[in-house]
């Protein structure tokens, strides 16, 4: 026989869950981030791109014309330079000391982009895009450190 604390507990708990997955839901349908993300190719390549004279940062990019119109999404399964890119910069130019440089866009390098679009006041959805390449600053070999 259950005991009254427990059979009470059961309904509360199954209607939180439900409410919370109602939100999850609603989330996704209307992120304006979500249709958006879909409109740019993934970056798979990278990109030296000037500075200043003789200085210049390395950022993702796509295909052989290196378009920097490009995004990231997580992806654990294929390793990317371009994500490569993405975490030298995310480490050395942004503060994110604790992130790995592995080329893989896993839970640690999303949530490091995320909190950076929260810096920057961008919407927070993780995914590298070009309002987050514009914002944020790129690692340099020459230089250490810029904006675009």
């Amino acid at each position: 026989m259950m005991s009254s604390h427990t059979s009470r507990s059961k309904p509360r708990a199954l209607a939180a869950l439900g409410a919370l997955a109602a939100v999850l839901a609603c989330g996704v349908a209307v992120s304006p981030s979500a249709s958006a993300a879909g409109v740019h190719p993934t970056c798979n390549t990278t990109k030296a791109v000037s500075i200043t004279s003789g200085h210049s940062v390395t950022v993702p990019a796509y295909g052989s014309s290196k378009s920097l119109t490009c995004k990231l999404v997580l992806n654990q399964t294929t390793e990317n330079p371009a994500v490569k890119a993405l975490q030298r910069s995310l480490k050395s130019c942004e503060g994110y000391s604790y992130l790995g440089v592995d080329g893989f866009y896993g839970p640690q390098t999303f949530l490091a982009v995320e909190a950076l679009q929260g810096k920057y006041s961008l919407f927070q959805d993780g995914i590298y895009g070009p309002n987050t390449r514009d914002s944020m600053k790129h690692y340099s070999s020459t230089l250490g450190c810029a904006r675009l």
